[in-house]
């Protein structure tokens, strides 16, 4: 498979037609003249740009607008049937691999587990990707790059070097929270909005934030600053050596050691399960189930989560709040106690954050930001 002459096509492209294209890819199906309104570029020009673009086949006249009188005008948009972009989704738990148009619409998707030692996961996922992009029958030679959002802490020079080898493909590399926010920003629920920040509740609290349009790196990018933020001065021991850190209450694996130690001493629950398979999902299902030791612990959780989302908050005043991952997905008591305390601390009055659980994306938020990556690499 050879994509990189895909990529260099786009890449090729004047800043103008570039241009075009973003809109078309944000706005699209419009008219050409609903264009002109939105670029300001004359119609002579415009058509030349139209006309490269077409031939190309990066957009397509799709269906026949409505008519104000005389002949119905033609709508423009993206292509979404010649050219794909593959994002990864690498987590310490799982690794998701999507393929999407170009308007990040999912054409396939496959998820492995990470049983497997996770420095051999450059061998597997190369032949994954292969083996979904003929399962969906993609076209290999329109397959645009790949976009790479993975867990702190993990070298992916293996990896990128593995599917340089088999794809001689462009790729992106970026933490996941990150790549979600990117996606959720420019295709997703943060479209129209300056400050928007994702949250990630997994086996680590993973966090990506754009303030006034600007994504913000914090130092030597890392995705965890905001979980290692500080809410008990003498508090759980963190797995980062301080002690009161947001993750040492948040993190599942946290949530789980704890219920299974406050269990071992009780006799208010007898439960069907062994204690040595117990995990995250079982104790957010008992707390629903208005167990009192899982309730307590979910609840104790969120608060402490919530307090520090109140920072945040004051911080960086985000419009729109995505939480997500596997803590999200499976505790709704979790979600609800921490957004009424984050509400509650903050102390603004008035305040119209929007809290939205898993985002436009859901749970494939940083595997399709990750094909965002890849797009945003082009246009910029």
């Amino acid at each position: 498979m050879d994509f990189l002459k895909t990529y260099k096509g786009f890449e090729a492209l004047d800043e103008r037609c570039k241009y075009i294209f973003s809109v078309l890819q944000e706005k699209g199906p419009i008219t050409k003249n609903e264009l002109i309104d939105m670029t300001k570029i004359k119609l002579t020009t415009l058509n030349r740009s139209l006309k490269i673009l077409l031939g190309e086949k990066l957009i397509v006249e799709s269906e026949i607008g409505e008519s104000t009188g005389g002949r119905k005008p033609s709508l423009y948009d993206v292509n979404k049937e010649e050219y794909y972009l593959i994002g990864l989704d690498i987590s310490r738990i799982y690794t998701k691999i999507v393929i999407t148009n170009l308007k990040l619409d999912i054409k396939g998707e496959r998820l492995l587990s990470n049983e497997y030692n996770i420095d051999s996961i450059s061998e597997i996922i190369p032949n994954a990707i292969e083996e979904l992009a003929e399962k969906v029958h993609i076209n290999d030679s329109y397959i645009v790059g790949i976009g790479i959002g993975i867990v702190g802490g993990f070298n992916a020079i293996p990896l990128q070097k593995e599917l340089e080898k088999k794809f001689a493909s462009a790729i992106f590399i970026d933490n996941g929270a990150n790549a979600a926010v990117i996606g959720e920003y420019n295709f997703g629920m943060g479209k129209g909005k300056n400050n928007i920040a994702y949250i990630n509740c997994g086996v680590g609290i993973r966090t990506g934030i754009i303030s006034s349009g600007v994504l913000i790196r914090t130092i030597n990018n890392l995705e965890d600053a905001f979980g290692h933020m500080i809410v008990e001065a003498n508090g759980q021991k963190c797995s980062c050596g301080n002690y009161g850190c947001i993750e040492s209450y948040v993190s599942i694996l946290n949530i789980t050691d704890k219920f299974i130690e406050e269990i071992k001493g009780s006799k208010a629950l007898a439960l069907k399960k062994n204690l040595n398979h117990i995990n995250y999902m079982d104790v957010c299902s008992l707390a629903e189930r208005k167990n009192e030791i899982a309730e307590n612990i979910i609840k104790n959780s969120a608060l402490y989560f919530g307090i520090g989302l109140a920072n945040y908050i004051k911080l960086f005043n985000p419009e729109l709040i995505i939480l997500s991952g596997p803590l999200i997905q499976h505790s709704k008591l979790f979600y609800d106690k921490a957004k009424e305390i984050a509400t509650q601390k903050c102390h603004i009055k008035d305040t119209r954050i929007k809290f939205s659980k898993g985002g436009y994306f859901e749970d494939n938020s940083i595997a399709v930001g990750a094909c965002a990556m890849v797009i945003e690499k082009i246009l910029n």
